[in-house]
Order: structure tokens, then C-alpha cells, then sequence
């Protein structure tokens, strides 16, 4: 129960800076860094458990609710579920196929990638499905200027995280 209190205010903390904060018409993208903590949190406990393969299905639960409710910000449901998703299940491939310790550099590399893949994707579907015109240079700016801001944040939050 603590667990669920932890990662409900978590959430409610992401959405609600994710809202207020803007730099020049750019909102940021927290909720990525919420898919990537929950991922680092889940597969590498503080304990370790003998014998206990982790599994997937615990995280992708998470990762629909958190695109559920950036979807239901947005107004369109369905493109932050799928490339929160997407995003998640790569990340999980990830984790589960590194057999080497994570370094802090490492981890700034990851969470810059992943941002920059799950707004390109998010992105990708919008302009796809909904006929949005948008310009593509000031698009890729916004994803890797998101990615740089999530980079400090998130090697705060995953401190001695794995």
C-alpha cells in the first residue's frame, strides 16, 4: 500500500509540474521520466529476491494510466497510451537484456533517447491519425530541448538506482 501511495503522488506531482510549467509555448514531459522510474524501481528492488523473475505485466499497467491521463489532458484519447507503451516496452527490453552496471552517463544517454522516442512517436501518431500540419524542424528541437530537461530530473529521482 505504501508502494501505491508513493507512485500515486508521483503522479499527481508529474502531471500537475507538467501543466504548470512552460518554457515559451514548450511543456515539458515528466511523464516519461515517471514511465522510466517505475521501470528502474520495479525491475531492480532495493532487496533482492531469489528466484523472482519480475513481470512485465505490472509495469505496462502503469504505463496505460499514465498515457490515459496525459491523454485525457491532451483531449485525444489514445496516442500517450500507445507511446507511453512503446517507450515502456522498449525500455523494459532494455533493462531485462543488461547484464552491466548502469552508470550515471549511461542512464543520461537513456532517458535523452527514450524522451526524444516517445514524443517522436506521440508525434508521429497525432500528425498521422489527426492530419495536425506541423513544421518538423522546431518539432525535433522541442523533443531533444524535453530530453535535455529530463536528464537532470531523472538522475535525481534514480539516484543509486541500479
Amino acid at each position: 500500500m505504501k508502494h501505491f501511495f508513493k507512485w500515486a503522488i508521483l503522479t499527481f506531482l508529474a502531471f500537475f509540474l507538467e501543466q504548470i510549467l512552460t518554457i515559451d509555448g514548450l511543456t515539458f514531459n515528466f511523464s516519461f521520466l515517471l514511465v522510466f522510474l517505475f521501470i528502474i524501481d520495479y525491475f531492480f528492488p532495493k532487496t533482492e529476491q531469489k528466484k523472482v523473475y519480475p513481470s512485465e505485466i505490472l509495469p505496462l499497467c502503469y504505463l496505460i494510466v499514465v498515457g490515459l491521463i496525459e491523454d485525457l489532458f491532451q483531449g485525444v484519447i489514445g496516442p500517450a497510451i500507445i507511446s507511453k507503451s512503446f517507450t515502456g516496452i522498449l525500455l523494459m527490453i532494455l533493462v531485462r537484456q543488461l547484464f552491466f552496471n548502469w552508470t550515471e552517463i549511461f542512464k543520461a544517454a537513456v532517458i535523452l533517447t527514450f524522451t526524444v522516442i516517445d514524443e517522436a512517436f506521440y508525434s508521429f501518431i497525432v500528425v498521422y491519425f489527426f492530419n495536425y500540419n506541423i513544421s518538423y524542424l522546431p518539432l525535433i528541437k522541442g523533443f531533444i530541448v524535453k530530453g535535455l530537461i529530463n536528464i537532470p530530473a531523472g538522475l535525481i529521482l534514480s539516484w543509486r538506482k541500479p
